[in-house]
């Protein structure tokens, strides 16, 4: 049996997956969501039908996650630290953005 990488294109983010989709699409096992949702890397809900599932932002993130731990070699604790940054860093440009914006306002 031939197998393909899954790629999925949601144009709503809440949709919601279920745990074992979920870990199909970001090709990692169930433990390893267990895992990372230990480590606070994800959050998984329950559903309306009682199984745990995951939103889309989250199984894109388990898809960043299986590249930094696996790929990267990175565990994951320092995988939270890189997420954590990247965050950080996403703040501080809409922040730098914001200020360049009000400086050519300012300059008009």
């Amino acid at each position: 049996m031939n197998q393909y990488p899954l790629a999925i294109y949601c144009d709503q983010p809440e949709a919601h997956f279920e745990q074992r989709t979920a870990a199909r699409l970001a090709r990692v096992s169930e433990q390893f969501i267990c895992q990372c949702e230990h480590e606070e890397l994800v959050t998984t809900r329950i559903m309306l039908h009682g199984k745990k599932g995951l939103c889309f932002a989250d199984v894109s993130k388990l898809k960043l996650v299986r590249h930094l731990h696996e790929d990267m070699g990175l565990n994951l604790e320092a995988v939270y630290l890189v997420l954590q940054y990247r965050k950080q860093i996403k703040i501080l440009q809409r922040r730098l953005e914001e200020l360049e914006q009000f400086m050519r306002q300012k300059e008009q």
